[in-house]
Order: structure tokens, then sequence, then C-alpha cells
């Protein structure tokens, strides 16, 4: 019987592509949670214009819900980086494979800056109205994480077996996204 797909593993990756991957992800997911923490403490800032108190951004009180999604946003906008860097192989061993490779490489990241665009604007709109995500769209929010990575497994398991490390990798990510929701 001959295998359709290869098995999800270090030595098919390469084992400098796997583990750079990891590094550069856990390097991306702090900066994400860097950076959405500040975009967090900017979106208020017409307010503390109004009220000529500076002293609200500075000191600026998360939530537990903004933590945990910003956690969690974080480490899907990290793990496309990380998706980017694994199917990087310039050649595979059949045509099609490969062109599964660069598809799989490039999407990641088309889906990471087309989510942050979607943000951005969304971030516009909801500047002077009184809506907030942990209000009025509070399951929603944590849609956009789920969906970036559940995306990038998918295009993963085009190409390879992969569902016991999805499972392994899905239950890393949960941990890590606690982690950062409490630092």
């Amino acid at each position: 019987m001959k295998k359709l797909k290869s098995d999800f593993s270090i030595n098919e990756i390469g084992k400098f592509r796997f583990y750079s991957g990891i590094i550069i992800g856990i390097g991306y997911c702090l900066i994400f949670n860097s950076l959405l923490r500040i975009t967090l403490k900017l979106c208020n800032i017409g307010d503390n214009i109004e009220a000529l108190n500076w002293f609200n951004i500075v000191n600026y009180e998360f939530s537990t819900y903004y933590l945990t999604l910003i956690g969690f946003a974080s480490i899907g906008f990290s793990f496309c980086f990380t998706t980017y860097l694994w199917m990087s192989k310039p050649l595979a061993t059949k045509r099609r494979k490969t062109l599964k490779l660069r598809m799989a490489q490039i999407n990641p990241i088309w889906i990471l800056f087309g989510t942050l665009l979607f943000l951005l604007r969304m971030f516009w709109f909801l500047a002077g109205v009184d809506l907030t995500i942990e209000k009025d769209f509070a399951y929603l929010g944590f849609m956009f994480p789920i969906f970036i990575y559940l995306y990038c497994w998918n295009l993963i398991s085009n190409i390879y077996k992969s569902k016991k490390t999805f499972l392994i990798t899905s239950l890393i990510i949960i941990i890590i996204g606690i982690i950062l929701s409490r630092i």
C-alpha cells in the first residue's frame, strides 16, 4: 500500500526549520502580546484627552477577559510565522507536494495580515461608538485566534499526517496562552 501523506515529524520538516520556527514563534508571541496591550491602552485615548487625564493611559487596568483574549490572539498570530517557517521547504519529492508546501507557506501570512487589517478597521469603527468586545462580542472575540490556529493546522494537515501533533500542540498552545495572560 502506498502512503499518500508522510508523517509530520522533526526529520520531515528539518531540525533547523522546526526549532527556528518554534523560537521565532515564541518571539513573535511576546511581541504581539506587548503590541496588542499597547493598542488596547491607546483605544481609550479619546476619553482621556477629553478628561485631560493622561495618568489613565499609563495606569490602565486590563480586565481578565482582555488579557486572556490578547494572550490567545498573540499565539494565533505568531503561529502563522511558525507555520510559514515549517512549510518553507523549497523542493519536495513530488511536484504536487511542492505546490502544496508553497501554498501552505504563503497562506498563513496572508491570513495574518488580512485579520490584522480587519481588526484595524474594526477599531476605527468602534472608536466613536460605545461598543466593546468584552460586553457585546464576548465569545466572538475568541473566534479570531481559534480560526487562525485551526487554519494553519488545516494547511499542515493537507500535506502531513498530523493528528497526534495537533492534539499535543493544542494543549501546549492553551497552556502558553494562559501563561501570557498572566504576564
